[in-house]
């Protein structure tokens, strides 16, 4: 049984027998230097390229205005050519990589990114670094590993700007955070570079005078030594690969409307070198404009609202991987409408690849034979599996959907049940009693409840708020479902709650959240001590003075990021062994207390009827669980919502 069922089994002890929950430095306005006519080139000299082991480089390669190119073969170029003199591509490339070189050189550094005296992967505070422009007034030296922490961007922009040289010990790396091949990576070295043995290296190097790249040594980008001589040795330089591509496993899908789900495939093929994401999304019918009803006849299409769940969100592919998946939840009702379909589509692809075909797939929702007379909803498995689908956003594991089916039909056993009670009273106070425990339960509270607070408590806030600021709750419908369903992706391991995934999953996601224009817009500007300040002004919520200036000092220093302070203050949880939460700070508890009822409501809108809340019916419910203390019993919410026409109306009819 996992965590969801014995959690909530304990939370919920008195209900049932009445009626039977690294490090980075700041980030600059940094761009990518024009490259123009070196675009294609991997490695570029300008006295003479010298490869002296079985090196593989992919792109062009060229000298200027030197001629001198040595050890072809046995190293080979792959994608590319080799050109030689001014008067050949070399010539041109050679100019556009001293343009290239002169921007990177002229891009602002301020003071607190002067890592001078610093070695790049071995001084604390500098293991990790967010994108940005970083200067270095002499030499620069990497030990160990730079992590080039990106946010999930693997095209995220960093510019180093070395005064002499650049040297990098034996097996030392650089890696991106999201797996990325550094594209957008660029050193501009004052004089030479050295790449020392076995480095796996990341990013452009363009040197004033020379570069070698020692025994087995790598580099995925490009090698421009402007005034000397570039020296390759035993390695490979893969600046231009042959691009993969990324497409559905098939134009067209099909399910039983019993089947509960469908496991829809994306796949990989061709060049899988380098980490690539790519967002999905089905047909969405949460905005009136855009509503199918759920009545019979149908037009032939599915309706989010009461056929399937909108499934919207991004899947990363590893380097290596060849496919990912993700989960289509299917709605059962009692409606006879024939076949149903909706659409599927890939959009927004980084990291190189290419589209392939189909990029976008229809899946059929085969009718069952037969529909029973009563409204599917009342079938207690149907009951138990939307509150999955409503709440946790995933398919239900066998023993929770036991354990809840259990719940509710032990009614129907007079034995089991209060004596007081009919099994008719019994079994309305259980579904009731059941659907505010998945609310409750830890599972939601660290999934889709810390979505809601890093919305609410970043970007709308406010603990008067009730019903939209300015026109608008927290967060619409759509943002929900997506960063919902990153934050619960693969949380289920073998029937229990990992959270180990559910802490990476919400670490990614708050590092994602910090960089989206809407956030940046509010804070970008702000130095630590304001960021800490208005974060704290548009939760609500207080902190001592000591307790403000730990989150400053730890921004300074490089223990805390944004991303991380930003946790601490709207969610202030940790999840530990099975799913349980703890609390890790004072004001991201009272935070979460402060919340608790409108995110309660908000999910009656968004859960239950699938679409963002009105402001009328908000301030209505939520001053009903005002009125009552906080206990949705008494206010009669989660009742009211399950036998409401619009939910019932999602599984068929009467």
């Amino acid at each position: 049984m996992n965590c969801l069922n014995k959690c909530l089994s304990a939370s919920f002890l008195i209900i049932a027998t009445i009626f039977f929950a690294a490090s980075s430095r700041p980030a600059l306005a940094q761009t990518v230097p024009p490259l123009g006519a070196a675009e294609s080139f991997a490695v570029l000299g300008g006295t003479a390229i010298t490869a002296t082991g079985p090196a593989v480089i992919s792109g062009n390669v060229g000298v200027s205005p030197g001629t001198a190119v040595t050890g072809f073969p046995p190293a080979v170029v792959q994608n590319g050519a080799i050109y030689t003199g001014v008067g050949s591509l070399a010539g041109p490339a050679k100019v556009s990589a001293l343009d290239a070189y002169n921007n990177l050189r002229g891009q602002a550094c301020v003071p607190a990114n002067n890592l001078t005296g610093k070695i790049l992967g071995q001084t604390p505070g500098y293991l990790a670094l967010n994108p940005g422009v970083y200067c270095f007034d002499t030499s620069a030296q990497l030990n160990a590993t730079l992590t080039l922490n990106d946010g999930g961007n693997p095209n995220a922009v960093y510019v180093f700007q070395i005064g002499t040289t650049l040297t990098t010990a034996s097996s030392s790396q650089v890696i991106m955070s999201s797996g990325g091949r550094g594209k957008n990576v660029y050193w501009q070295v004052g004089t030479s570079a050295t790449i020392g043995t076995s480095t796996i290296f990341r990013g452009n190097i363009i040197a004033d005078t020379s570069i070698t790249l020692t025994t087995s040594a790598s580099t995925t980008g490009r090698v421009f030594a402007l005034n000397g001589a570039a020296t390759i040795d035993s390695t490979a330089v893969d600046a231009v690969p042959t691009p993969g591509t990324v497409q559905f496993s098939s134009s067209s899908y099909s399910v039983s409307e019993s089947g509960g789900f469908k496991t829809i495939t994306v796949t990989r093929t061709g060049n899988t070198s380098q980490a690539v994401t790519v967002d999905y999304i089905s047909s969405d019918h949460s905005n009136p404009s855009d509503f199918i009803p759920c009545t019979s006849p149908g037009p032939g299409l599915g309706s989010s609202r009461c056929d399937f769940t909108t499934r919207i969100g991004t899947l990363r592919f590893a380097s290596g991987e060849t496919s990912k998946t993700f989960d289509v939840l299917i709605g059962q009702d009692n409606t006879v409408e024939g076949t149903e379909t909706l659409n599927l589509s890939l959009s927004n692809l980084t990291g190189g690849d290419e589209f392939g075909v189909p990029t976008t797939a229809n899946l059929s929702i085969m009718d069952d034979a037969s529909e029973p007379a009563s409204n599917s909803v009342d079938n207690t498995r149907d009951f138990v599996r939307s509150q999955y689908h409503d709440f946790l956003v995933r398919e239900p594991d066998a023993p929770g959907l036991a354990f809840w089916m259990d719940n509710i039909d032990k009614c129907n056993d007079p034995a089991r049940r209060p004596v007081a009670l009919t099994a008719a009273v019994c079994i309305d106070k259980q579904r009731e009693s059941t659907a505010i425990a998945f609310f409750m339960s830890p599972e939601f509270q660290m999934t889709g409840g810390f979505v809601y607070r890093l919305y609410k408590g970043s970007l709308t806030g406010g603990p008067n708020y009730d019903g939209g600021s300015p026109g608008r709750f927290p967060m619409f419908f759509l943002e929900f479902m997506r960063d919902a369903a990153q934050v619960s992706e693969g949380i289920v391991v073998n029937d229990q709650i990992s959270g180990t995934v559910v802490e990476a999953n919400r670490n990614r996601l708050a590092a994602e959240f910090v960089l989206r224009p809407e956030f940046v817009s509010k804070y970008g500007g702000l130095n630590d001590t304001l960021y800490v300040s208005e974060l704290f002004n548009t939760t609500g919520t207080t902190a001592t003075a000591g307790e403000k200036q730990a989150l400053v000092t730890g921004l300074g220093n490089g223990t805390e990021t944004r991303a991380s302070v930003l946790r601490k203050v709207v969610d202030g949880t940790v999840v530990i062994s099975e799913g349980n939460v703890q609390f890790t700070t004072t004001y991201g508890q009272a935070f979460y207390n402060q919340e608790n009822r409108r995110v309660f409501v908000f999910m009656e809108y968004v859960g239950y009827l699938r679409r963002n809340p009105d402001s009328a019916g908000f301030v209505h419910w939520l001053g009903k669980l005002n009125q009552y203390g906080g206990d949705p019993f008494q206010a009669e919410m989660v009742r009211s919502f399950i036998l409401s026409p619009e939910y019932r109306s999602r599984f068929g009819q009467p």
